[in-house]
């Protein structure tokens, strides 16, 4: 009798679990909404240039940090806008990570937007010149409704990509 009473608990519990499952539906976005995510990491450029070491400033370092080139560590902020239908949705400047600013800036933002047709442009500044945008794309994608549009960079070809 105990046996056919944890039977009986096993498969309540499994149809509990079942229907949890499925209900209540959850929806993240509406049927006329869809998402863009615009997601990367990239290293701007350094705030200087190499120096190339005379022989005596080789010789007055300890034998250990003896390096041809002196190069500073520090890289530019990263400036970053998403225009879509020549609205600008998203707008940053991100700083470098790392202790001494010279890792990778991080730009992860997700805009819902309205089913359709979009004109979108990406641009970004890694080279700290104020005004300049050292990489930039542009395209025409129709979104479905619940589409995620991911915008990334990538390192590979040095250009933005759509996906």
């Amino acid at each position: 009798m105990k046996i056919v009473g944890q039977l009986i608990a096993y498969a309540v519990f499994m149809v509990l679990v079942g229907w949890m499952s499925v209900r209540p539906e959850l929806r993240l976005l509406g049927d006329e909404d869809a998402m863009v995510s615009l997601s990367f990491s990239h290293a701007a450029r350094r705030v200087g240039e190499c120096k190339r070491l005379s022989q005596e400033e080789l010789l007055a370092l300890p034998p250990n940090m003896r390096k041809p080139d002196e190069c500073p560590r520090e890289r530019h902020l990263l400036q970053v806008e998403l225009v879509m239908d020549e609205q600008t949705v998203y707008e940053a400047t991100l700083a470098p990570t790392g202790l001494w600013s010279d890792g990778k800036a991080t730009a992860y933002q997700r805009i819902r937007v309205p089913v359709g047709e979009h004109d979108f442009s990406v641009r970004m500044n890694d080279s700290g010149v104020e005004g300049k945008v050292d990489f930039e794309y542009s395209t025409t994608i129709s979104l479905q409704p619940g589409q995620n549009l991911v915008v990334f960079f990538d390192p590979a070809i040095q250009q933005f990509r759509f996906q």
